[in-house]
């Protein structure tokens, strides 16, 4: 038998990624994740996966109006939530961040309608000492159901804020942020460090995203999805 030592098992798993890196053509979302914080992943799944999800989305959120402003636990709510956990290239990138081991923590939605103001700036690290780790524990993606630009109410990011490692204070942040374009069909993955918020949504209609968080193997997730094979 064959011993292998833990410091050549990390050197093989970090080979393996580094090879997947490669194979999908993720070097320049790598790039952006170590230096901005965050990326997209554009034409991330088939554009019929995005309007399935959509739908999705929309008829879980009529079904529970009134009842919580962002449906979660959506990991048992049909096959196309089980999709969007599987992606090969989201699923490398988590990877690249969280080491081979990460978890799903929740997997939830929004529904963004018309609204003259803001989602302040922040980080999404709330329960940890600041500073923060050195390291990445925290990931969130969000799939774009819709176009996503200023006007459409978009993600807007402090790019390298997460080199910082703590949070935004006394509205830190606000006058430097930049919304992210990113049309139908991307995903846009963040470090938890990373300070952002939104943009007002001054079109009409609905912007319709699904939120995917996920850990690093030793933090607790948001919700249990162990009934789930």
């Amino acid at each position: 038998m064959v011993k292998v030592s833990a410091a050549q098992a990390v050197r093989t798993k970090t080979e393996k990624l580094r090879q997947r890196i490669d194979e999908l053509d993720l070097e320049g979302n790598v790039s952006d994740l170590s230096i901005d914080g965050y990326t997209v992943i554009r034409d991330a799944a088939p554009l019929s996966f995005f309007e399935e999800l959509r739908e999705s989305i929309l008829n879980i959120s009529r079904r529970i109006e009134g009842f919580r402003r962002f449906p979660t636990n959506l990991l048992n709510e049909g096959v196309v939530f089980e999709r969007s956990v599987q992606l090969e290239r989201l699923n490398t990138l988590y990877e690249f961040l969280l080491g081979p081991n990460f978890i799903v923590s929740q997997v939830s939605a929004s529904v963004k309608r018309t609204t003259p103001k803001p989602f302040a700036i922040h980080a999404d690290m709330n329960g940890y000492e600041q500073p923060f780790p050195g390291h990445s524990v925290i990931a969130t993606s969000i799939f774009c159901c819709d176009d996503f630009t200023e006007d459409a109410g978009a993600t807007r990011f402090v790019p390298g804020s997460h080199h910082l490692r703590r949070h935004p204070v006394d509205g830190e942040g606000e006058s430097e942020a930049i919304a992210v374009n990113a049309p139908t069909g991307s995903i846009i993955l963040w470090d938890g460090a990373m300070w952002h918020g939104n943009c007002p949504r001054t079109l009409a209609g609905e912007r319709v995203v699904l939120h995917l968080t996920c850990n690093r193997q030793n933090v607790r997730p948001i919700e249990s999805y162990r009934g789930i094979d």
